[in-house]
């Protein structure tokens, strides 16, 4: 996989403007494959080799420091790490027979209150607002819509 060609798709999404500035990234920051947080971040092992263990290996990314899910063939990210253990994920709300909630971005996780109102729909808090034990199918989801055209 070509992962400069990837992040410049990737930075060419519209759909993917919000996030990328919430996270501050900039197209120069280095994309390379998902890891485990290099030893010093739990989160991301719930992240990428837990909670989305059903999530194809070449959807998980670092950008610089930030651990993302990426859609490779859409180029369409559709979860993100944001601090230790803050998930956020472009839920496809339909299959999971809920209607996007002004509520779903804001809440308390391990790192803090937080608040990623900004994202609008259809990014919902993964932690905190999705049913716990359906983490892994709502990241299986949200890749599965991130693939389909807009």
């Amino acid at each position: 996989m070509d992962l400069e060609a990837l992040r410049d798709r990737v930075f060419a999404h519209p759909d993917n403007a919000a996030v990328l500035a919430w996270l501050e990234a900039q197209p120069s920051d280095p994309l390379k494959p998902g890891t485990n947080g290099y030893g010093y971040d739990e989160g991301a092992g719930a992240f990428f080799w837990e909670w989305g263990r059903r999530v194809p290996e070449d959807a998980k990314f670092d950008l610089s420091y930030h651990h993302l899910m990426i859609h490779p063939v859409a180029a369409r990210i559709f979860a993100f790490q944001h601090g230790r253990f803050t998930f956020v994920l472009r839920r496809d709300w339909e299959r999971a027979g809920k209607v996007p909630d002004e509520d779903a971005r804001v809440g308390y996780t391990l790192d803090s209150s937080v608040d990623f109102s900004d994202l609008g729909d259809p990014w919902c808090l993964l932690n905190g607002k999705v049913d716990e034990g359906d983490e892994e199918d709502e990241l299986l989801w949200a890749w599965e819509l991130a693939g389909r055209d807009p």
